[in-house]
């Protein structure tokens, strides 16, 4: 069964876990990227063991139950982890395009390759940096800002994919339409009197057009059903 490492977050010091041979992973807590070999870790040899550690140890905000079990497990641990950061060899031929000037236009260069059409890993992001000319620490805050953002997701703490903004789900707008039951339905709820920008927004979340309530309101103030008391609130008669 694959083995756990338990850390703790250098930014909100709270504790997680990642499966061994993970070099990063994004913080459930506050976002950030850990770096995990600089973290101190400790060894869990089940999935389910390290959930109750971190558990444990969040409780009591780690202490010296977290600090004996880093000490028991420390080469355990070292063993485990690479003994220096390896990047991959510039790989780029001489019939290739040069890469673009820009950091950014880079590095959303490299997302769209390798993190549009699947999950990528945080680690081979990282080994890729170099081939991109990019530093992976300004990477990292970069991702972070794109999770905030909605630009990217991740899957799983250690991988990211790619969400393009036409690929993202619209609301639908339904096209203009007589809203007028919905409107006395509204109306006959405890308000008794609403503001119609308060009607407008509620039904804007059902996907109902402006155009549709304003229109409606209107054909029901002439039928009689609902009057305006005052500028800007309608109710029933």
């Amino acid at each position: 069964m694959k083995q756990f490492l338990v850390f703790m977050c250098s930014k909100c010091h709270n504790f997680t876990n990642a499966p061994v041979g993970q070099k990063h992973r994004r913080c459930s807590y506050c976002g950030t990227i850990i770096d995990i070999a600089k973290a101190a870790s400790a060894l869990f040899d089940t999935p389910e063991s390290a959930s109750v550690a971190v558990k444990e140890f969040n409780a009591s905000r780690g202490g010296d139950e977290f600090d004996k079990a880093v000490e028991k497990s420390r080469e355990r641990v070292l063993a485990l982890l690479p003994k220096e950061h390896v990047n991959i060899k510039d790989i780029s031929g001489k019939g290739e395009a040069s890469q673009p000037l820009g950091k950014r236009k880079r590095l959303m260069q490299l997302l769209q390759r390798e993190a549009k059409s699947a999950p990528c890993s945080l680690d081979r992001i990282e080994e890729l940096c170099s081939n991109y000319e990019l530093d992976w620490k300004w990477v990292e805050r970069q991702l972070e800002r794109l999770a905030n953002d909605g630009t990217l997701i991740f899957p799983r703490p250690w991988s990211i994919q790619l969400v393009l903004k036409d690929d993202r789900k619209k609301p639908k707008v339904i096209a203009d339409r007589d809203v007028s039951e919905e409107i006395l339905v509204i109306l006959q709820g405890p308000e008794k009197i609403m503001r119609i920008v308060d009607i407008i927004k509620r039904l804007g979340k059902q996907g109902i057009s402006e155009n549709s309530v304003e229109t409606s309101l209107e054909k029901l103030m002439q039928k009689g059903e609902i009057f305006e008391p005052k500028s800007g609130f309608v109710s029933l008669v």
